[in-house]
């Protein structure tokens, strides 16, 4: 997976509301712009809510933006789908623009990995803060005080004391799906090996989506290059330069043969990396205990 540094250009940002109206990210109309990947189940995220919502409004008239962006597949989290995000936007729970990234694209371009997880933007679109809120989700009067630090030292025009926390939460709950064609004779063992693969990464709880592909068009619209395709995200995890086709697949397996499956071990490499979890960030501190998570 993709991590944004801090002094990364933000990527665009372009989503829904719930009233599906898109709204885009715009840096240079703003002192400073805040993207936090959220949900609405994930008890960190509900306990670092009101301080996030707090911070929106607290910082309005100082010309900061904050958007907060909802990326987790429906699938097995029914509470963060539009319907869902609908229910809190009406009952008052969110300040400002409430986005549905239902195509996880953000999520994947901004490397969210936790809900929720905090960027800070600044006028020339540069992130100058990734992480957590503060330091304690279970502590209310910490008050997102990280969050704030370094919206204060981007708007004094100071580097950020404090650049990089380590986000901390629930992990983002990705949509891992099978994509084959039934002119391929492959997809029962693609499903076999792709689950197996999940239980021997110890992600037995991720959910697998097969779907079947019958048409061209809908090829060019999944981004198909054969079957069978596995996809994070509606990413590709064995990216190739081929148009979309209904024909089966290849893949070259690290013995030099070529094989209509992936070598298992690369298969778990890539979902390894695609479905990372906060935690498993290289250097990933619990600030609640000070120490840093193995290497």
């Amino acid at each position: 997976m993709t991590r944004l540094t801090v002094g990364d250009p933000a990527p665009p940002l372009a989503l829904p509301d719930t009233d599906g109206v898109v709204v885009r990210l715009d840096p240079a109309a703003h002192a400073a712009s805040v993207v936090v990947f959220t949900a609405n189940g994930c008890p960190y995220a509900r306990a670092w809510h009101d301080r996030i919502q707090a911070v929106a409004r607290d910082w309005a008239d100082r010309d900061v933006a904050v958007v907060q962006v909802v990326s987790n597949d429906e699938t097995d989290h029914p509470e963060d789908s539009v319907d869902g995000m609908r229910a809190r936007v009406a009952a008052g729970e969110v300040a400002g623009p409430f986005l549905r990234d239902a195509e996880q694209s953000a999520a994947r371009a901004w490397g969210a990995t936790a809900t929720p997880e905090v960027f800070v933007v600044d006028r020339d679109g540069v992130l100058r803060y990734s992480g957590a809120p503060d330091g304690d989700h279970d502590d209310p009067a910490q008050d997102a005080a990280w969050l704030r630090a370094a919206l204060a030292d981007v708007l004094a025009g100071r580097e950020v004391a404090r650049p990089v926390t380590s986000p901390a939460g629930c992990s983002v709950k990705w949509r891992v799906e099978l994509l084959w064609w039934a002119g391929c004779p492959t997809h029962g063992q693609a499903a076999d090996l792709l689950r197996r693969v999940l239980d021997d990464l110890g992600r037995g709880e991720v959910h697998v989506a097969e779907r079947e592909v019958r048409s061209r068009e809908e090829a060019a619209r999944l981004g198909f290059p054969g079957s069978p395709t596995f996809q994070v995200g509606r990413r590709d995890l064995f990216p190739v330069d081929a148009p979309p086709a209904l024909t089966c697949r290849v893949y070259a397996r690290a013995d030099g043969r070529s094989s209509p499956l992936p070598d298992a071990d690369d298969l778990a490499a890539r979902l390894r990396e695609a479905l990372t979890r906060p935690w498993e960030l290289p250097g990933w501190v619990d600030f609640r205990r000070q120490t840093a998570s193995p290497s």
